[in-house]
């Protein structure tokens, strides 16, 4: 095969799939940074023009702070999902039903219930190991400020579930084995967090990294168990919620939130309190998170074989 022909086929931009699946990966993965570039140009320049139109001057450094600045962030991933959405229909060819919007809208508050029953255990372990301090509700917490957090989370969270779950898991699977979808497209899930991972540096990183995996596992198991992706995105956004919004606790990486709904605060830097990145970096919740993905990977295993798939 030649140089034209393999850059032929390495395009994101046709439909060829006869190719060695490891090629077929380089293509999908090729796309998914086309896609997250293309959406983060058109995200830089959108707020770009809106600030200007606010009175401010962001090419020169003149940005709103705070609350304002904060959540502009998330509520620009709605770029990313656009851009995978108009990607998969032009490109792909693909329906909204394909990327995971199968009707059972249902199942966003079966992921909402299902982040709770986790985190229920995890800040548990956490209270009860005392690596984790209850200093009680915030009097002066802003529920106008939350209620646009929780607004915020629904579309950062959904919008990296169209990328990585509705786009690269499907895609990946028509011609690459499950396991290498999933490992894929976990990883592409995966790189955006890499950089706030590695500053906890030490087994802080390692820990972090696997449980990014680990929840990637979870999600991927339950988008290909219920065939959609409100489950997936309704347990992102309220395991992101709660954590930062709720308790004040980081999340991804992020700082502690002082204008959360409760006061919590990780006592020691060890194993079991995540140290500065907090809980999602514990080994409590690569327990968690390993328990429940065996379960799911289990189910799925036997309705593969009840239906003979």
């Amino acid at each position: 095969m030649n140089i034209k022909s393999t850059l032929h086929n390495l395009s994101p931009f046709n439909h060829e799939t006869n190719m060695h699946p490891a090629a077929y990966a380089a293509k999908k993965m090729l796309a998914f940074f086309l896609v997250y570039m293309a959406a983060a140009v058109i995200f830089e320049i959108i707020i770009i023009a809106g600030l200007t139109a606010m009175g401010y001057d962001p090419t020169h450094g003149v940005m709103p702070a705070g609350h304002v600045a904060e959540l502009l962030q998330y509520y620009g991933f709605a770029g990313f999902g656009l851009a995978t959405i108009l990607y998969c229909v032009i490109v792909e060819k693909r329906n909204l039903r394909s990327l995971g919007f199968s009707g059972k809208i249902f199942d966003y508050l079966t992921g909402a219930v299902i982040a709770i029953a986790l985190l229920a255990v995890i800040v548990g372990a956490g209270l009860a190991t005392k690596v984790l301090r209850f200093d009680g509700m915030i009097a002066s917490a802003n529920t106008s400020y939350l209620a646009l957090l929780f607004g915020a989370f629904v579309i950062q969270s959904l919008a990296e579930e169209i990328l990585s779950r509705g786009f690269l898991l499907p895609s990946l699977a028509k011609k690459t084995s499950l396991p290498v979808a999933i490992l894929v497209s976990s990883t592409a899930f995966a790189l955006p967090h890499l950089a706030s991972v590695v500053e906890a540096e030490g087994a802080f990183a390692v820990i972090g990294v696997a449980n990014l995996y680990l929840v990637s596992l979870v999600f991927s198991m339950l988008f290909l168990l219920r065939s959609n992706i409100y489950i997936v995105a309704g347990l992102h956004c309220v395991w992101n919620f709660i954590l930062y919004g709720v308790m004040g606790l980081a999340v991804s990486g992020s700082e502690a939130n002082p204008d959360a709904l409760m006061a919590f605060e990780v006592t020691g830097e060890n194993l079991l309190s995540g140290g500065i990145y907090g809980l999602e970096a514990s080994i409590v919740t690569t327990a968690v998170l390993g328990i429940v993905s065996v379960i799911l990977v289990t189910l799925y295993r036997k309705r593969g074989m009840k239906h003979g798939i």
